[in-house]
């Protein structure tokens, strides 16, 4: 039986290929030697110190007794006595292994091709989700990366015909080769197009013709209860669907000393689904999975997170075309609530800023950016996706009643 195309699954964290990597057999291996290279966010919950003042020295193993049950009982319910929170001093974020965050010393591929993320407009009718995996199924790839010290498994999207593929960077990050399993179970080599560990993604080509590119969507247009789906190699199961919906959008989340602005979605994300995308009810592609939280007892549940697609075509553009990827900050801070009449006042602006060296200052209040209304937090943040340090925005503001205008750059954070 031809060992490419009878069914099996191979790669996931209990089987490990053999030396020759590709093809490799159904063997099992002890525990851990297959190793994933995605770091979960685990929620540790701090401890709360309780004062407990003792009756009568009779008394005193039976209160400890109690006392030592309610702590226990305590520890098992952290997400049961309060809604996860959006960062609450209560709570820890651990990174649970050492990521590398270097490029995988893969051959590299010529930059500058002119190709390009495209975003396109919600069209046709809405899709059930057998719809939608009939039709994305054949434009997710397996991303298997031989490291030193074993093998890691995660997903990519085809972005053209001729074998552009978008993943996580940390999917290959340091890996010594990596090889793509195309929907027809081919296995091809990689090479590297681009790589930025800040933004967690990566830019592989292989060489092929007639793969089925994706349809990227405009993840702004996301909302709230929306259903979505993510498509990757969960555990290493090949091509694992799954239901969610949009649970959140513009969280932001502190992953490896970075903060990244995320979709949160409650459709299931494991080891392996790294670098899959997130598929919106029309079937195009609004996110790519990068990360998921789960607490230390495993409580947590559903709280899975996406690049959006915004962000993803900020940072693919320049990786393609060989360009520096520079995160960037506007360089102030506002308050959350909208002021009085509208918009959001400043709070502080940094001196070393362009908003500041433009004259704006706290009690300014920001009624437009780039010609868009301000009416919440989300206006600014989903601008920030599209741009980078030294891209420009235009302001419009409010102070003592007269509407100033002027043009800021981002400065890097």
């Amino acid at each position: 039986m031809d060992n490419q195309n009878d069914g099996l699954w191979r790669g996931g964290p209990w089987e490990q290929p053999s030396p020759a990597f590709p093809d490799p057999p159904a063997v099992r291996v002890p525990k851990g030697a297959y190793t994933s290279r995605r770091p979960v966010l685990r929620v540790r919950r701090r401890r709360k110190k309780w004062t407990w003042f003792l009756g009568l020295g009779a008394l005193i193993a039976a209160v400890c007794l109690s006392i030592l049950l309610l702590d226990r009982l305590l520890d098992q319910r952290p997400l049961l006595q309060a809604p996860f929170p959006y960062i609450g001093e209560d709570w820890q974020y651990e990174d649970t292994g050492q990521q590398s965050t270097d490029p995988p010393d893969i051959p590299r591929a010529d930059t500058g091709s002119g190709v390009t993320v495209s975003l396109l407009p919600v069209h046709g009718e809405a899709l059930d989700y057998a719809g939608i995996y009939e039709r994305t199924a054949a434009s997710a790839v397996s991303i298997e990366s031989k490291h030193a010290d074993g093998y890691s498994s995660g997903t990519g999207v085809v972005l053209t015909q001729d074998g552009y593929l978008i993943t996580n960077a940390h999917v290959v990050a340091g890996a010594q080769s990596v090889r793509v399993i195309l929907h027809d179970n081919r296995a091809l080599p990689a090479s590297l197009v681009g790589f930025d560990a800040v933004e967690d993604l990566a830019v592989l080509k292989v060489e092929a013709e007639g793969l089925v590119p994706a349809e990227f969507g405009d993840s702004n247009a996301l909302r709230i209860g929306e259903p979505v789906a993510a498509l990757g190699d969960s555990l290493g199961y090949r091509a694992t669907f799954t239901d969610g919906i949009v649970s959140a959008l513009d969280r932001e989340v502190q992953v490896d000393d970075t903060k990244m602005t995320l979709i949160q979605t409650s459709a299931a994300i494991n080891y392996g689904n790294s670098g899959g995308p997130l598929f919106n009810q029309y079937g195009q592609v609004v996110g790519i999975n990068t990360v998921k939280i789960v607490s230390e007892d495993g409580s947590a549940e559903g709280l899975g997170f996406a690049i959006p697609s915004r962000r993803v075509k900020y940072v693919a553009d320049r990786l393609i075309a060989g360009e520096e990827v520079r995160a960037g900050i506007f360089g102030f801070m506002v308050y959350r609530t909208l002021a009085e009449g509208g918009g959001l006042e400043l709070q502080s602006v940094e001196r070393s800023s362009d908003a500041w060296a433009k004259g704006l200052r706290s009690g300014d209040v920001l009624l437009e950016a780039n010609g868009i209304p301000i009416t919440g937090l989300e206006v600014l943040t989903r601008l920030k996706l599209d741009l980078g340090a030294g891209d420009s925005v235009t302001l419009t503001y409010l102070r003592n009643g007269e509407r100033h205008t002027v043009d800021v750059e981002l400065i890097e954070p």
